[in-house]
């Protein structure tokens, strides 16, 4: 089942989201009944990388069922095993349930920051990281242009994080106001060498004018089903006219290096 479902990973276009089969659909929903006995915390094991997710009784059961066949942020992972490496500083802009990021810091063997705008996710951010052994820095804001122009950004919280967006926030379940800070402004304080993007369409228009030296790497989620391809079309025009190369393109995620 998982070797399987690797193959429909592989063979997924840049225009196409995973859709829940009828078998996804029964399983999930087993997940929920194993998932709402629950009185502690069940440490998950990734089935491809040695990479744990520590999950709860209100954890998403569809989240922890793509997790447990390998099919969750699978491109990801594979783009951080083979280019994040010993010595990078990791900035992850949009953090989710702290997978990725946690990944990103056992490859690297530093603290990551996070820059997450989602407030319910921050107890499952350090819990994942603190369950793969490695240290995390959350900047409790949203990424925008260094144009903005706001101090707060408007943002939609879905029940199912991975749909929370600023794109449309008036869909979703909630409705919060974040602390905005440009991308310009995290990269001059941090010095990242390695920049990971996945904010569901905020990346159109992110990228500033110049980036730093040190950043040597990016790997970003371009959410072409949802911003069309010209809109991606431009992003990877100008990360090119900034010095980089695309080196990789795995699903939706592209990887730039210099």
């Amino acid at each position: 089942m998982i070797a399987a479902r690797q193959e429909t990973i592989r063979s997924r276009g840049l225009n196409a989201w995973p859709e829940d089969g009828e078998d996804d659909l029964t399983h999930i929903r087993a997940i929920h009944v194993a998932l709402q006995a629950l009185s502690d915390t069940l440490v998950m094991t990734h089935p491809v990388y040695d990479l744990r997710l520590s999950v709860r009784a209100d954890f998403n059961p569809r989240m922890a069922y793509y997790f447990a066949l390998g099919d969750y942020e699978q491109a990801d992972l594979q783009l951080i095993s083979e280019y994040v490496v010993a010595g990078d500083r990791v900035m992850e802009c949009g953090g989710g349930a702290g997978i990725t990021g946690s990944f990103a810091g056992i490859q690297s063997g530093n603290p990551v920051t996070v820059v997450e705008p989602n407030d319910r996710l921050y107890e499952q951010i350090r819990r994942t990281f603190e369950a793969n052994g490695q240290e995390v820095e959350i900047i409790e804001a949203a990424v925008v242009p260094d144009d903005f122009g706001r101090d707060e950004l408007t943002f939609g919280i879905h029940d199912e994080y991975w749909w929370s967006s600023a794109l449309a926030p008036e869909r979703g379940d909630h409705v919060l106001q974040k602390k905005a800070i440009g991308l310009a402004v995290l990269l001059e304080n941090h010095y990242p060498t390695v920049l990971i993007l996945d904010i569901e369409g905020g990346e159109v228009g992110l990228f500033p004018t110049a980036l730093p030296e040190c950043l040597r790497a990016i790997m970003i989620e371009i959410h072409t089903p949802d911003i069309g391809d010209m809109a991606t079309a431009e992003i990877v025009n100008h990360i090119t006219s900034l010095g980089f190369l695309v080196k990789r393109i795995l699903a939706q995620t592209w990887l730039f290096t210099r």
